[in-house]
């Protein structure tokens, strides 16, 4: 139990290596990406060429190696066997002339000989390159199997920290066998020229490296740079900016994907600009329906000051030779037609387009400007209106839209008191930023309705009474700023608008 949980623990952070390992790999550029699973291949790809080619070299080193030692032990046994039988006919000296000639063939360099030694059918040794050898017993694995062969055996060994051969010969003149020949050979020449071979295979490595280095190189800045280039100027296009193209060049798919994206964003391009003349237009709309709701109490600022003035007139026409009554009058004129002008102008406003340009805002003050726009409809509704807003509470917006949030919210909630009630306006300093509530106790909103208040042209009033448009402005408005707009309802019971702006230097 304990070494399983010892293996856990060293399993986790070995997990946690190759999953960052991972996550970096990730991260990488496609550049780099590329430059290390190029090079990764090609070394991949000339170990395992390397490997085979040396296996091979090995292996065809070696086999020529038991070639030319099985025909050397069986053309060295030839003379042996004469000698040998010289020897048990008395003919020659016993051991002069046989070891004469295993001297002579063990001093020849070209040979790579470690040992030659002549034994007899029970493994001892008859004659030998050493000559302390002689009488020895010799009674290993590789000796016996070569006792008992019928033909020349070749087995592999180790001597001086290389390999070598054992080669074993019988020593036979039809079925009358005389002994066995043993020599090694030493196969260090081949495994010099195995390592010469590495040598050579390390070479061409490094060379393919260095060609690949810089064939990948001419790769990346033919085929990746560009890519590169065209992904970074898709991440520029994520933005607003759009007045980017890539540089396009041959006639092959990179190029057409060049074009392809250059044309793209030409038309993103031509679609945005024909989406903001139509939010321009939808904006422009929504103003001149504002206009047609404020048209009754219009009429009520205009008419009263107006037959105020032809009252004047007609005294005028009377007692016009009356100078202090016909400075009376003309005074009085004067002062209706100023208030005809000022509503004129507050309709004139409501209806152009202007350059946004914050301003310090007094709250408090812009909410009484929009509520005398609608004085007359709220009193004629029975809505009685509350500005709870702290008189010092300000902050920069421009004066135009800020009304215009105020406007819409206003019209959405004496639209929804159709039998009168309280409209109530607060504000405050709240966290890193100002709170503004807009809050009216009206028919409220349905709960599967809330999520969709701000969508364009989304209204629940009859068809003729609304465009839909007004909380979808109040909304784009306050996006704008970087502000926030929440609702809380309940059918029955009214509803609370609730706006946030940030302010960097919020109390």
């Amino acid at each position: 139990m304990q070494e399983n949980l010892q293996d856990l623990r060293i399993g986790i952070p070995l997990e946690d290596e190759a999953m960052s390992i991972a996550a970096f790999f990730s991260r990488m550029g496609m550049k780099s990406k590329f430059f290390i699973i190029t090079t990764c291949a090609i070394i991949a790809a000339m170990s395992i060429a390397g490997y085979l080619v040396v296996q091979r070299e090995r292996d065809i080193l070696y086999a020529e190696a038991e070639k030319q030692g099985r025909l050397l032990g069986e053309t060295l046994a030839i003379p042996i066997v004469n000698d040998l039988i010289y020897e048990r006919l008395g003919l020659v000296e016993e051991g002069g002339l046989l070891d004469d000639y295993i001297h002579e063939m063990f001093k020849r360099k070209d040979l790579s000989l470690l040992y030659i030694a002549v034994l007899d059918g029970k493994g001892k040794v008859i004659a030998d390159n050493d000559i302390r050898q002689y009488g020895k017993v010799y009674n290993d694995p590789l000796t016996w199997k070569e006792l008992f062969a019928d033909r020349t055996t070749v087995q592999h060994f180790s001597a001086g920290g290389h390999d070598a051969l054992d080669i074993g010969v019988p020593l036979s003149i039809g079925t009358k066998r005389w002994g066995t020949l043993k020599l090694g050979m030493s196969l260090k020449k081949a495994e010099l020229e195995i390592l010469s071979t590495v040598r050579k295979i390390v070479l061409m490595t490094v060379v393919f490296l260095l060609a690949g280095f810089a064939i990948i190189m001419l790769l990346s800045r033919r085929f990746i740079s560009p890519i590169i280039h065209l992904s970074n100027t898709m991440e520029k296009a994520r933005g607003d900016y759009l007045d980017l193209q890539v540089d396009v060049r041959g006639h092959d798919e990179l190029a057409v994907l060049g074009e392809r994206f250059n044309s793209m964003i030409a038309r993103i391009r031509q679609a945005n600009e024909e989406l903001r003349k139509t939010h321009e237009k939808m904006i422009q709309s929504e103003k001149l329906a504002s206009v047609g709701i404020l048209a009754a109490g219009v009429a009520h600022e205009i008419n009263n000051p107006l037959g105020g003035i032809f009252n004047f007139v007609q005294m005028l026409k009377e007692n016009g030779g009356d100078p202090q009554l016909r400075e009376k009058y003309l005074d009085l004129i004067n002062e209706g037609m100023g208030r005809i002008e000022n509503t004129v102008s507050k309709l004139l406003w409501m209806s152009q387009k202007e350059e946004h340009k914050p301003v310090d805002v007094n709250i408090r003050g812009a909410v009484d400007s929009v509520y005398a726009f609608l004085e007359y409809k709220m009193k004629r509704g029975g809505i009685a209106f509350i500005n709870g807003v702290p008189a010092g509470l300000r902050f920069t917006f421009d004066v135009h839209d800020f009304q215009q949030i105020l406007f819409n919210l206003f019209i959405n909630s004496i639209q929804a008191m159709d039998g009168g009630g309280t409209l109530e306006i607060t504000g405050g300093w709240e966290h890193s930023g100002i709170s503004i509530e807009v809050a009216d106790n009206g028919c409220g909103i349905e709960a599967e309705n809330i999520g969709r208040l701000f969508d364009p042209f989304f209204t629940t009033k009859p068809a003729g009474e609304g465009t839909g448009l007004g909380l979808w402005l109040t909304y784009e408005i306050i996006r704008n700023y970087n502000g926030d707009i929440g609702v809380e309802s309940e059918p029955g019971k009214g509803s609370r608008f609730i706006l946030r702006f940030p302010v960097e230097d919020a109390a």
